[in-house]
């Protein structure tokens, strides 16, 4: 807290250092810009705010005042780069320490959630999503938390049984992309590609059950001055691989041949598992890669 009124102090000297001329002026009247004029009268209203800010709506009004520092950068001009530097230094806006305990309390409900019953389903699932919609204002937007927040819905839930088949439906990520560089970015990656449209998980009565691989795919890209041209080469295969699994909860755990365990998580009718680096690309130029967490995301068929 310290740290951050004496940020807002020396904002507010900066600021009246940059837009206050002290020297008394001698020459010719010009007419000033009024363009000019109100763009630093609304600046100097926005840093207003920014300095009486709360600790609930200060990202708000950072975000307020960078914009209107970036507007006048526009209209004025900002000859010696006071102005920019002013608004580089309020970084993303965003309070690191608040952010922090916002993705502990998402972590907790999302704990607590998954343990649900159904008597306490819907109380958990509207604690779950309020948690995720506070760390989603105070941290920023995300696609990720965004998906997370669709899918719980209304909170009211829809009882599926896990036995039967499962297909996957979706490949969420942090990350805005255009696989197939039609203009058009999405988080999730398979409505980009025509690959991986018929992978199912088959759940027996029995704890067995099987992974059903249809496709795969190599993934390439080449940079450009927008970002990226990517090249999906999809091939089909034909894998079974047996498991067991079991049910805690609102958490689905698969073991494979190999004694590997995965835990999944139910939430009403989807099914979805998160791997880090599940994602992979290499560039057609050079060695380097993109690697991307990726959430898996079943439906009941």
């Amino acid at each position: 807290m310290v740290k951050r009124i004496f940020m807002l102090c020396a904002f507010a000297i900066l600021f009246m250092a940059v837009n206050c001329d002290n020297e008394p002026y001698e020459g010719e009247i010009i007419f000033e810009d009024t363009a000019c004029i109100e763009a630093i009268e609304n600046t100097s209203m926005a840093l207003g705010n920014f300095l009486n800010a709360s600790q609930e709506d200060y990202s708000q009004f950072c975000l307020d005042y960078k914009e209107a520092l970036l507007n006048q950068i526009e209209i004025c001009g900002d000859e010696d780069g006071s102005l920019q530097l002013l608004s580089d230094n309020l970084g993303n806006c965003y309070d690191d320490d608040l952010c922090a305990e916002a993705i502990e309390a998402s972590e907790i409900a999302e704990n607590n959630f998954n343990n649900y019953t159904d008597d306490n389903y819907q109380q958990l699932c509207i604690a779950y999503k309020s948690a995720l919609e506070y760390q989603q204002e105070v941290c920023g937007e995300s696609a990720v938390l965004q998906s997370l927040i669709l899918g719980l819905e209304d909170c009211q839930q829809e009882f599926v049984e896990t036995p039967g088949d499962w297909i996957l439906v979706g490949w969420v990520t942090d990350s805005l992309r255009d696989l197939d560089n039609d203009g058009i970015v999405t988080n999730n990656y398979l409505d980009e590609i025509d690959c991986y449209d018929n992978e199912t998980l088959t759940f027996n009565t029995d704890g067995t059950g099987t992974m059903f691989l249809r496709s795969s795919a190599n993934i390439t890209y080449t940079p450009n001055v927008d970002g990226e041209d990517f090249f999906v080469d999809c091939f089909d295969i034909l894998e079974d691989i047996p498991f067991t699994w079991y049910q805690d909860g609102n958490s689905v755990f698969i073991t494979n041949s190999e004694g590997v365990t995965n835990q999944y998580f139910r939430n009403g009718d989807s099914l979805f598992i998160a791997i880090d680096d599940a994602f992979y690309a290499e560039s057609t130029e050079d060695d380097s890669f993109i690697t991307e967490r990726i959430t898996f995301v079943y439906t009941k068929l």
